[in-house]
């Protein structure tokens, strides 16, 4: 079963009843850490006591088929239930899950983690469609998770912020949640312990990453505006806009559409959905904004999502040149757009 999360601070306190096994998984990796993290401290007593976790990873694994098996049906010495947490998991986990799945009584909870899963993973599959398993996709923060993320390392640093901050901040960053600390910590710094952030500063120091080439970009590719994306495209870079800073422009625009999707797919009103939505849609993108939550469905969405992140992976680490490579993805998630459900 899949969980939203909304529901980890429930799950951090105490592992749900019912569930053996937790898959967490998703292309930003430091959201993917912190969830685990969360999640482990619910599920033992003591995260630091070796007695009470056993830790692997997914190659051991690959070595030792049995090993995971073995574990979980081991009674534990302390009398508390066990946790088994297993690093880098992949595809070859379907079968010992599968194996375990089959036994009435498990001594152990089990919590994975991995890096992005497609639609396509066999391991991401079993976990979605298992009432005893269940699953935390890692997107990147938006929605009430950015702002709390905000809030609460704001008041950890003892910073304040005037109107239009948290506004702003919502709108820029989310997309990875080790570049968003980062900034967030970086602007904490810059005014200091009971400081007040202001909106200028905060520009000054994000970068204006809301120009209306880059929101041209991400609308015209939502749309499937092909024609008009090529043109906002190159608009963009002879405004000197670099690959990377366009492609999270996207990632966020497409996050959003993501976040709205899966309330109206649970039966949420769209309407609703989008006149809460912080930050809010500017006036003159709102009709296109729906007309796009409309089309779009949440499968389609996390497979664009994917297409994104791996283009700006490509991006950082090949020697591929980024404008074209980026130019790629985008077109290529323009042509895919899905027919509108209306």
């Amino acid at each position: 079963m899949k969980y939203q999360h909304r529901a980890l601070p429930t799950l951090a306190k105490k592992f749900p009843e019912g569930i053996f096994a937790i898959l967490v998984y998703g292309p930003d990796a430091g959201h993917v850490s912190e969830t685990v993290k969360k999640l482990v401290g619910g599920a033992v007593t003591d995260p630091k006591d070796p007695f009470s976790i056993t830790e692997v990873d997914a190659q051991t694994i690959k070595q030792d088929p049995t090993f995971v098996t073995d574990s979980a049906l081991a009674f534990s010495m302390s009398g508390e239930r066990k946790l088994i947490r297993i690093r880098n998991a992949t595809d070859i986990m379907v079968p010992i899950m599968e194996t375990i799945l089959q036994f009435e009584t498990i001594e152990a909870n089990i919590i994975l983690d991995a890096g992005n899963l497609d639609t396509r993973s066999k391991l991401r599959t079993l976990f979605e469609n298992n009432e005893k398993l269940g699953s935390f996709a890692c997107y990147g923060d938006q929605g009430s998770s950015l702002k709390n993320l905000i809030n609460e390392i704001f008041k950890e640093s003892d910073v304040s912020a005037e109107e239009g901050v948290l506004d702003y901040l919502q709108a820029h960053l989310g997309n990875d949640r080790q570049h968003t600390v980062n900034e967030l910590k970086k602007l904490a710094l810059m005014v200091g312990p009971g400081g007040r952030l202001s909106l200028e500063g905060t520009i000054h120091s994000i970068g204006d990453a809301g120009l209306l080439a880059l929101e041209d970009v991400a609308y015209f590719t939502g749309s499937g505006n092909l024609e008009t994306l090529c043109l906002s495209l190159q608009r963009a870079e002879d405004s000197g806009q670099s690959p990377i800073t366009i492609l999270r422009t996207v990632i966020n625009h497409f996050q959003r559409l993501h976040s709205i999707t899966t309330k109206t797919e649970e039966g949420a009103s769209l309407e609703a959905t989008i006149k809460n939505l912080r930050p809010p849609v500017f006036w003159s993108r709102k009709q296109e904004f729906e007309r796009q939550a409309r089309t779009w469905t949440t499968g389609k969405l996390e497979l664009a999502l994917e297409r994104f992140f791996v283009g700006e992976h490509q991006c950082k680490t090949t020697g591929i040149p980024q404008m074209a490579l980026c130019c790629q993805v985008l077109i290529g998630v323009c042509l895919m757009r899905p027919y509108n459900k209306t």
